[in-house]
């Protein structure tokens, strides 16, 4: 399995920000846990799409999964909500992101 560098964690982090939508996402979800489903439905997209903007927050670590059991179904609802996190981008850290990951990572 190929070791992930720290500038490729910071990639992803920044194109999951880039995009209007997912950033629309983090603020509706600041304000409290939501279903793709509610989600999807606020923000006028299909079901399968809005699955994908939460997919790529989450696999950059901003939003998190959080199970609800709910009804008299046997199966727990998905949630999603904010992870905490806090970004701060200066000239210092890009180098140092770009200079660990040519010395090889």
């Amino acid at each position: 399995m190929l070791e992930v560098t720290r500038l490729e964690v910071f990639i992803k982090v920044m194109k999951a920000l880039s995009n209007k939508v997912r950033l629309r996402m983090l603020a509706l979800l600041s304000e409290r846990p939501m279903s793709v489903y509610e989600l999807s439905k606020i923000l006028g997209l299909s079901y399968p799409l809005t699955f994908l903007h939460l997919k790529q927050l989450r696999d950059a670590g901003l939003v998190q999964e959080v199970r609800r059991a709910e009804g008299p179904g046997p199966l727990p609802t998905r949630y999603y909500a904010v992870a905490e996190f806090s970004i701060v981008v200066t000239p210092q850290l890009i180098r140092e992101l770009v200079e660990s990951s040519e010395g090889g990572g």
